[in-house]
């Protein structure tokens, strides 16, 4: 088909009758021009997939539709009309431009962890806790069927207030006398298990040192009826155990992630936690005081908070 083009001013010399006819005329050639596209369009479409053919056909079926909006079917409107379909290829580019950071959320879901929240407990609520379980009694003319139960119970109670990794130091040597909650958990199943109702753990004093997790208190502790595995045998005391006894500690236990971590011993071999009258002024100046203030230096660095003391003799008793 011949290309058509008219002069502009030519136009504007004709009457409004002139004008009408003339666009009847490109109105039917229009139409002669959009049969014979679709006739090359169903040709296309009909030979096999191997087989293709150029795009300008597709292409040159929707010029008339372009003309027809204009009414100027001129050569700029053709070429400028391949530049008007690129458009909708690049906002598909710039939505997947968008789609992009939608897979970093999980990594910002995975730094939350990092922020480690205070735990809403310390040092004083966990010593506690594990001592209330200690104290739990469990009879000892009961049949083993139905004693290993409570023991295995109280066990469970006691456990929960400690950390996997837990340890018991010696503070004077600093050997670990207890390396691992499985040692840990050894220990006290034999503790429970051969003390019987007589076991009885009562903190005397503490101190206690506010600050930011991890926290620390000291306690002067009292254990009445403790029996343990003997000396430089299994803790669990299936090589014997060793009698009954009483026990005077100074015990610092260390919370960090609301769970015991670490607890420091030293026997109190001057009795200052028995002795009623031994307040907070005496203790300070007290040489096991002394040392443990050193470790809790090495701890936090040389910031302990404030020291808060408590003598539990001072405690009005109920009755």
């Amino acid at each position: 088909m011949g290309k058509r083009s008219r002069s502009p001013s030519r136009e504007q010399e004709l009457s409004a009758e002139g004008q009408l006819t003339l666009l009847q005329v490109d109105y039917e050639v229009l139409k002669v021009e959009n049969r014979e596209l679709r006739k090359r369009l169903l040709r296309h479409l009909r030979k096999p997939k191997g087989k293709t053919e150029k795009a300008t056909p597709v292409k040159a079926k929707e010029k008339p539709k372009e003309e027809k909006k204009a009414k100027k079917p001129e050569k700029q409107d053709k070429r400028e009309k391949p530049q008007k379909r690129e458009k909708p290829e690049k906002r598909e580019k710039l939505g997947k431009t968008s789609d992009e950071p939608k897979p970093k959320a999980p990594k910002e879901a995975e730094s939350v962890p990092e922020a480690e929240a205070e735990p809403d407990t310390n040092a004083v609520l966990l010593a506690n806790a594990q001592m209330e379980a200690y104290n739990e009694p469990i009879p000892n003319d009961l049949p083993k069927e139905k004693r290993s139960p409570l023991v295995e119970a109280k066990l469970k109670r006691f456990l929960e207030s400690f950390h996997d990794g837990v340890q018991i130091i010696d503070l004077k040597s600093g050997g670990v006398v207890l390396k691992d909650k499985k040692m840990f958990q050894k220990r006290f199943a034999c503790v429970f298990r051969e003390s019987g109702t007589g076991l009885r753990g009562t903190c005397l004093k503490r101190f206690y040192f506010d600050s930011k997790s991890p926290t620390y208190c000291l306690d002067f502790e009292d254990h009445e009826s403790l029996v343990t595995a003997m000396a430089g045998t299994p803790p669990d005391g299936r090589l014997g155990v060793r009698e009954p006894r009483e026990e005077r500690l100074v015990v610092l236990y260390e919370e960090k992630g609301g769970k015991i971590t670490r607890m420091w011993l030293r026997q109190d071999t001057e009795n200052l936690g028995l002795d009623p009258k031994a307040g907070e002024e005496v203790l300070a100046k007290s040489e096991v005081y002394k040392q443990f203030e050193e470790k809790l230096e090495e701890l936090k660095g040389g910031d302990l908070g404030e020291r808060i003391f408590h003598n539990y003799y001072d405690m009005p008793s109920v009755g």
